[in-house]
């Protein structure tokens, strides 16, 4: 059996893909079930399936935009070269199915994989379906989706509600590694984890170096920059005369296998409103305050963020109120009032589904069945 992957240009879009993979493969044996990745050459995708062993084919695909830009002559190039490196690679793996996470990069191999009558089940992670996915849904065989909000976009009688798959590499850490990974020590002060997306959020670190001498008289914190700003966030901390991993701040670039021991020690969260990380969050039972992206496409975060906060499972800020006084305040509430901790803890798990991975894997099985 051959399953194809596609998708790519964030952790959200890689990381339910392995996880889906990685559960097939414990239920098969791995000369019955082989994956092939196709999507975007990148770093973060040549690393993460390299490191979970899915073979790659990178095909080129242009970005649908919403606005003009001169990237459109790029993109009128790279969308049909990226058909046809797809009829190309789709007709020598020739799979049993397709699992498309979503995106651009997902569109020249969901269009192919129907002209050649190969099934694709979709997964919409977001409570605003993206334009690509709006668009490759009509070429799909079952769409599955983690936000009821997300029907009303999608074609009815192909929808399956499975919720987000969750990887395991998130899931059941230890509070105490995470100290001995920082060279952490043991503190009566709350610990903070900050989270920007796998590539960090600009706009997130220079509010919080604006506010780190407030936020380290009270609470630790783990802050996940980004690649590339990890270096310009350590040298302004240190600016500013903190001295990383000696004043309470732990700036991390990127955060893979160790970031499940980092939910573990963190007593609240302050995240971008990514689906995967609500996911994340939700699935460690964690407080959080949500930083939904001002402009994100579809406007998919402040929507998420706002059917995560309608059922009071989390505190949601617009960049603009992204403030010293709102986030300590904030902060207070989430470590010291034990009634508002409980109730958006409460809330939040709603949004961790800890069956999705085998639901979404056992539609794709029933693809190849059929």
């Amino acid at each position: 059996m051959k399953i194809v992957l596609t998708g790519g240009g964030s952790g959200g879009h890689l990381f339910p893909l392995v996880a889906v993979s990685n559960f097939l493969r414990e239920k098969y044996s791995d000369d019955k079930i082989d994956f092939v990745f196709y999507g975007p050459r990148g770093k973060m995708e040549e690393s993460i399936m390299q490191k979970n062993n899915i073979k790659q084919r990178h095909i080129a695909s242009g970005k649908l935009r919403r606005y003009f830009s001169w990237q459109y002559l790029i993109d009128a190039i790279k969308f049909p070269f990226g058909l046809l490196q797809t009829m190309f690679w789709l007709l020598i793996d020739m799979p049993d199915v397709v699992f498309a996470k979503g995106g651009y990069a997902s569109v020249p191999v969901v269009l192919v994989a129907w002209a050649y009558r190969v099934p694709v089940l979709i997964h919409e992670s977001d409570a605003q379906p993206g334009m690509a996915n709006q668009f490759i849904a009509n070429f799909a065989k079952k769409v599955a989706i983690s936000f009821e909000r997300a029907k009303i976009h999608l074609p009815a009688s192909k929808i399956i509600v499975t919720g987000n798959p969750v990887s395991e590499r998130v899931l059941n850490g230890d509070a105490e590694e995470a100290r001995r990974i920082l060279g952490m020590k043991k503190d009566v002060k709350p610990v903070v984890l900050i989270l920007g997306g796998s590539q960090g959020a600009r706009f997130i670190n220079r509010q919080i170096l604006k506010m780190l001498k407030p936020l380290l008289s009270e609470f630790q914190v783990i802050h996940q920059t980004g690649q590339n700003n990890y270096k310009e966030v350590v040298a302004e901390a240190q600016r500013k005369g903190f001295k990383i991993g000696a004043s309470d701040y732990y700036p991390v670039a990127f955060m893979d296998e160790e970031i499940k021991h980092f939910f573990a020690l963190a007593d609240v969260i302050i995240s971008r409103a990514g689906s995967t990380f609500i996911s994340e969050i939700a699935a460690n039972a964690k407080p959080a305050i949500l930083v939904p992206i001002t402009h994100s496409a579809n406007n998919h975060q402040r929507l998420n963020a706002f059917e995560v906060a309608r059922l009071g499972g989390a505190i949601v800020l617009e960049e603009n109120n992204f403030k010293t006084s709102l986030i300590m305040l904030r902060l207070r509430q989430l470590t010291q009032d034990g009634e508002i901790r409980d109730r958006i803890i409460q809330g939040v798990k709603q949004f961790y589904n800890p069956q999705a991975t085998e639901l979404i894997a056992n539609e794709l099985i029933k693809l190849v069945e059929n």
